[in-house]
């Protein structure tokens, strides 16, 4: 899941400006969605709407369209029906990502309810990459006040890298991301792109292997630090390609960090064109208006 807007966090320009970089979530007007609403509906009337069948098929559906309040309450239903460690999770993630969509002061619950239920998803499932993903990262961002701490945050990384050293490392590189010490974030994301190219060195392995969200993930890790940059355009063409109503990051960025690598790579055409592609998703896409500013005085 991508992070928290607390701290969310191209040698071209300092290094610096890596902190500068926020990429969001996608999100999703179900308000406007006739047919969402009309399936929401129908299965809140359904004659037996408190069984356990129901609550899950409301709690699913409201997720997928990233209705967070709904997905919330329903999966938090199902959790007194099954508490299982799945429906900890999807309770963390749907009061994570609500987080990033209302004010600071209004986050607050949500972001105390997210890191309660992934940490209680965790400790039922505790070899779940998938959750120490996400412990990870809200442990790593929020403020001790409400709970967070990074120390807890890196004993997990270490715990994840002992499972799987691939999204360990990735975790410890944005660790230090979020650290702001970009350094030796862009010294362990180096380490990571060197294991997974000798682990499978054909590229058609990568896509085939990691998640969508690493995908895009590495693909902005390689235009920030300007790492592996024909590995990244690889990864955020796939991305692009495949980009579908299921993934989390907006695909204008995706377009936005390979125009980065490709003026890097001093290919002013292709940088032009591509985020030109993202521009004409999201006109308003402030980051690409400053972006095709820099490539013009390049």
């Amino acid at each position: 899941m991508n992070r928290i807007k607390w701290v969310l966090p191209f040698l071209i320009f300092p290094l610096l400006t890596v902190s500068q970089i926020k990429t969001p979530f996608v999100s999703y007007d179900y308000e406007s969605d006739a047919t969402y609403l009309e399936a929401l509906n129908s299965l809140k009337n359904q004659p037996h709407q408190k069984s356990t069948s129901i609550i899950k098929s409301i709690a699913k559906l409201s997720y997928a369209f990233k209705d967070w309040d709904t997905a919330i309450e329903y999966y938090e239903r199902l959790l007194l029906k099954a508490p299982q460690a799945e429906n900890y999770f999807r309770v963390a993630v749907s009061a994570a990502r609500k987080s990033l969509e209302v004010s600071r002061f209004l986050s607050v619950p949500y972001i105390i309810k997210a890191r309660k239920s992934v940490l209680k998803a965790h400790e039922l499932q505790p070899k779940r990459t998938v959750f120490l993903n996400l412990l990870i990262q809200l442990y790593a961002e929020i403020p001790s006040i409400f709970g967070g701490s990074i120390i807890f945050a890196e004993k997990k990384a270490i715990e994840l890298t002992n499972i799987d050293s691939l999204k360990g490392a990735m975790m410890q590189a944005y660790i230090f991301e979020v650290k702001n010490n970009f350094i030796s974030s862009r010294s362990k994301y180096t380490e990571v792109f060197k294991s997974f190219k000798e682990k499978f060195p054909d590229s058609e392995q990568w896509t085939s292997t990691l998640g969508r969200d690493m995908i895009f993930d590495l693909g902005r890790v390689s235009a920030q630090y300007q790492i592996e940059p024909k590995m990244g355009i690889v990864l955020l063409d796939h991305y692009l390609k495949d980009f579908g109503f299921k993934d989390n990051y907006p695909s204008e960025w995706a377009y936005y960090y390979r125009s980065k690598i490709y003026l890097y790579m001093r290919d002013l055409k292709k940088a032009e064109a591509s985020i030109e592609k993202a521009l004409k998703i999201n006109p308003d896409f402030e980051e690409g208006l400053e972006f095709l500013n820099t490539i013009a005085l390049e």
